[in-house]
């Protein structure tokens, strides 16, 4: 698989900084792009051509990861996006797939859960992490 580009869109610097590490660490992409808005993905994505994107929901400026996910599939659907958040509520979930987000996983997954979660969307298979299935 060649390396390619991935980004994290999360608002709380430490996080996305965490996230970026795990996704450097996989040496699946040669490129980990941090936004800590939705304007500046917005702003960047044609030029960055992520192979993936990890979407957190919640944003500044009234922002939200699910409604920028729907735009930005609407633009391009090819893209890859996973829903990573806080949020565990099954209309989350449904809202996340509705929008076209290949993947959801909580902020309460095991590290682990997220490598899973892009490797399956990468894939071309969606997934849920196990903390909304198993509640089901």
């Amino acid at each position: 698989m060649d390396k390619n580009c991935a980004v994290i869109v999360e608002d709380y610097k430490l996080i996305a900084q965490a996230w970026a590490r795990i996704l450097e660490k996989s040496q699946l992409f040669s490129d980990v792009h941090l936004f800590f808005d939705a304007e500046g993905l917005e702003q960047n994505i044609e030029k960055l051509n992520p192979e993936i994107i990890l979407m957190d929901v919640n944003l500044p400026n009234s922002k939200n990861g699910i409604e920028i996910t729907k735009k930005l599939l609407a633009k391009n659907p090819n893209l890859k996006i996973i829903i990573l958040t806080m949020h565990n509520e099954p209309i989350f979930v449904q809202k996340a797939i509705d929008a076209g987000a290949k993947g959801f996983v909580t902020k309460n997954s095991p590290l682990i859960e997220i490598s899973t979660a892009i490797e399956n969307v990468l894939a071309n298979k969606q997934y849920i992490c196990n903390e909304i299935t198993n509640a089901e």
